[in-house]
């Protein structure tokens, strides 16, 4: 069988790039890097010709030219084995300095610090390794990478740097750290490696890996501004998308790049072993843009590749039309492969993409499997452990990146306390089934009467939530006035007093000229659940500190999980008797508030507000009504959508003995952002920012124009992962859902609003207010519908205030406001 490029001195120069534009169209050959030197193999020059990136040019290579011949020949033999050994062993790195700290070891770059490493060395790691410290998010996978700051030897300005958070929690990953060393390690190393055989790859600067062998790593490289991965690329090639969505790409000729740069590593005996469209960066989205490889800690070095491992490192890259795979090998080999190696590809690359899809849906399932019977896995390596020897109840502890509680306990042990718990949890849903029955059936009548007569309803009652912590009191406050929003929940951490931040705040509001409603929401921890008179005296104070400022109050805090310290109904109806009772007491005409039941179990909040004892009476429902496990607010749960849901809601409160008023909040929703341990919820239900912008106009036009509920509030206004405001680097960021928020508010605030019946596929609401008529219309699949106004149009604005030149042909997810005439035209 004929040799792949790399296995011997007389197939050097068989992949030169000036090779592989003969055969490309004239108008592509500009786009290809030139060549470089008389035809030497050298590094320096073979990296030019292959456009591989800067690291590449301005490295050189070990694979030099023997120097009796003028740089025009192979290195001698000797040569090639003295250049082997100190690449496997690392000795043409030079010195990497390491570092040992109680919990920590690594290595640092020779050139990333100008001393020994010192205390202020290992506060700056400290830092580093903090996810807290993280400026934005870049990947959430099985590993975490974010952006931060770091300040490197001879520079006066910060650098910005990707750190990867490794994870070895599971048995395989720690087998694997045992003999071969932290993944994080083994990514230093070969990324110094890469770079001395003149191969990019982003400037490795640090690696430390804690001192148990089921700790995290951490492994820090240079960032690679505004870099784009070769994923998205051949996504959009492999749909037919990729001339639209990357005009500045000629994918033949990329893709011939990637194929050379696969030749290069095997040139060098890389077995790179995960050689995906994931692991390769480009510098711009141009045909000329530099590649990075990266992820590197799967990579072996070795003198010589077998056939079947090029073939294998090759397969992985999902190329899946012919034609497309065809350039790509074209890349590696100009000449071609011979038949066999190309059958034996084709058949590697189908068993690949077999695998990857096998693997993906056993990992589910092993991982239910495991959650139900083996100890919690942590959902990040900052959550810290449960103390040892807790119960299955006292196994809470607190997580201060997502400003909640995390739930240690298996679900085994869970199921098992509520086995045991069974009696608690039966009464009350016995005692209210049929209210509930009774409910659910008004309900689904009550959403069907808004689709065939819908009426129209003053728009209000948007507000926003706020919790301890999250940012500066006066950029709060200015923020609140820049969303002109009416109405504020402010959050407190009862365990800990009264937040005087918030407080702050809360008096900060009452002084302006313009009024914000205030309701303060009490939380509860375990600590606070065992103990009543601690509870008591904690909401006594809080009301009494609070009461100038308002007089809406909400008891507890998701009674229907458990990491919130609530195991049983009586245990809130405890916390709820007394924290009533202690709010009448400093505010005699307070407003109370209840249960605060999470996600839509209507099950459960029933059986909350059912009891008939008078010391358990409220005056208002509130509901966290969170749809992000069912994705956008259109979608069904239990066969209600979001309208369906809040009808739901405003019959239970209307017919529960506990509810004086019948009236029914949400006080809280959200959808999290795949920003890893900063989500409050998984991989699974994270959206992106435009996504998240797109369902708060969504929700809020369901919920408030349909008239189901009174008010929502968004929780919360400044928070990493969910938050309206992104309080990570320099001062509070907009995400897009601010300034959807904000331009709701000025289109709608105080105008009335109405339901419209559109054509299949379409959702529109119509707003009145000083003889101007506003429609908000979108596509809720997500799949562009055409609409044409019925209205001549004066304006139209999307989602975030912007004017559009003309109207879209085509609407999607994210709403779009037409500014119509009032009248139509004679």
């Amino acid at each position: 069988m004929p040799d792949l490029p790399g296995q011997g001195p007389d197939q050097v120069g068989r992949h030169d790039l000036p090779g592989v534009a003969a055969d490309l169209p004239r108008a592509c050959r500009s786009r290809l890097p030139p060549a470089s030197g008389a035809g030497s193999p050298g590094g320096a020059g073979r990296a030019e010709r292959f456009g591989v990136g800067r690291a590449g040019r301005h490295a050189g290579s070990v694979r030099g030219a023997h120097p009796a011949a003028g740089g025009s020949g192979p290195a001698s033999r000797a040569l090639r084995r003295h250049r082997d050994r100190r690449v496997l062993t690392g000795e043409a790195e030079g010195p990497e300095r390491r570092f040992e700290f109680d919990d920590l070891t690594g290595a640092v770059a020779p050139g990333s610090v100008d001393a020994e490493p010192d205390a202020g060395f290992r506060d700056t790691v400290r830092r580093l390794l903090d996810p807290g410290s993280g400026r934005r998010s870049l990947h959430w996978g099985r590993s975490y990478l974010y952006e931060a700051r770091w300040r490197l030897a001879a520079q006066e300005a910060e650098t910005a740097v990707v750190v990867k958070q490794f994870r070895h929690d599971d048995l395989r990953a720690r087998l694997r750290r045992r003999r071969r060393g932290s993944r994080a390690r083994l990514s230093f190393r070969a990324a110094r490696r890469l770079r001395r055989l003149g191969i990019p790859t982003p400037e490795p600067l640090l690696y430390a890996e804690s001192n148990s062998i089921g700790g995290p790593a951490w492994y820090v490289c240079r960032l690679v501004p505004e870099a784009l991965e070769l994923r998205y690329v051949l996504r959009a090639l492999n749909a037919g998308t990729a001339a639209g969505q990357f005009p500045g790409i000629h994918a033949p000729t990329l893709l011939r790049r990637v194929g050379a740069l696969a030749a290069e590593l095997h040139r060098h005996g890389v077995w790179f072993r995960d050689l995906t469209s994931g692991n390769v960066l480009l510098s711009e989205p141009t045909t000329d843009a530099e590649l990075f490889l990266v992820d590197l800690n799967r990579a072996r070095f070795r003198r010589r590749l077998s056939t079947s491992q090029r073939l294998r490192d090759l397969s992985r890259m999902p190329v899946l039309r012919p034609e497309d795979r065809a350039e790509y090998l074209a890349g590696y080999r100009p000449a071609g492969l011979p038949r066999l190696q190309r059958i034996w590809f084709e058949i590697c690359h189908r068993g690949f993409r077999f695998k990857l899809g096998s693997k993906q849906g056993a990992r589910r399932g092993l991982r239910r499997l495991a959650d139900l019977l083996l100890p919690r896995r942590r959902a990040h390596p900052h959550v810290p452990d449960a103390e040892r020897g807790a119960t299955a109840t006292e196994r809470t502890v607190w997580d201060p990146l997502t400003d909640q509680p995390h739930q240690q306990a298996t679900r085994g042990q869970r199921l098992g306390v509520r086995l045991r718990d069974a009696g608690h949890h039966a009464r009350p849903l016995l005692r209210s089934a049929i209210p509930l029955l009774r409910s659910l059936a008004e309900a689904r009548s009550a959403r069907r009467a808004l689709d065939r007569a819908p009426t129209p309803v003053p728009f209000g009652g948007l507000g926003v939530a706020v919790g301890p912590g999250s940012a500066p009191v006066a950029s709060l406050a200015g923020a609140i006035d820049d969303l002109r929003v009416d109405t504020v929940l402010l959050r407190f951490h009862l365990w800990r007093g009264v937040d005087p931040g918030l407080l702050e705040l809360a008096q900060t509001l009452r002084r302006r000229e313009r009024p914000v409603d205030l309701v303060f929401q009490f939380s509860q921890d375990r600590s606070l659940v065992r103990d009543a008179g601690l509870w008591r005296r904690r909401v006594e104070e809080a009301a009494a500190a609070l009461a100038p400022c308002g007089r809406r109050f909400l008891i507890g805090q998701a009674p229907n999980r458990s990491k919130w310290g609530v195991w049983r109904p009586g245990d809130y109806w405890s916390l709820l008797a007394a924290g009533a009772a202690a709010v009448r007491a400093q505010c005699p005409d307070a407003c109370v508030l209840a249960p605060a039941v999470i996600d839509f179990e209507p099950h459960a909040t029933a059986g909350l507000i059912h009891s008939g004892l008078p010391e358990r009476r409220f005056d208002i429902l509130a509901s966290q009504l969170y749809v992000d496990r069912r994705g956008a607010p259109e979608n069904r749960q239990l066969g209600f959508d979001l309208a369906g849901k809040l009808a739901v809601l405003r019959s239970l409160a209307r017919r529960a003995p506990d509810c004086a008023s019948g009236r029914s909040w949400v006080t809280e929703f959200n959808w999290p952002l795949a920003e890893g341990p900063h989500a409050p919820a998984g991989r699974d239900v994270a959206v992106d920012e435009d996504a998240q912008a797109s369902y708060l106009v969504r929700y809020a036009l369901e919920a408030l124009g349909s008239g189901l509920a009174e008010r929502v509030y968004w929780w919360q206004l400044a928070a990493a992962g969910y938050g309206l405001l992104d309080p990570r680097g320099d001062g509070l960021r907009q995400r897009p859902a601010y300034l959807a928020l904000r331009q709701l508010q000025r289109e709608l605030a105080g105008a009335e609003v109405l339901r419209l019946r559109m054509p299949s596929g379409l959702r529109g609401y119509r707003a009145l207010r000083e003889e101007r008529e506003i429609r908000i219309v979108w596509a809720p699949g997500g799949r562009g519908r055409p609409y044409s106004p019925q209205r001549a149009v004066r304006a139209v604005r999307d989602r975030d205030g912007r004017d559009l030149e003309r109207v879209p042909a085509v609407l999607g997810g994210a709403p779009v406001y037409f500014e119509c005439e009032t009248r139509a035209p004679a």
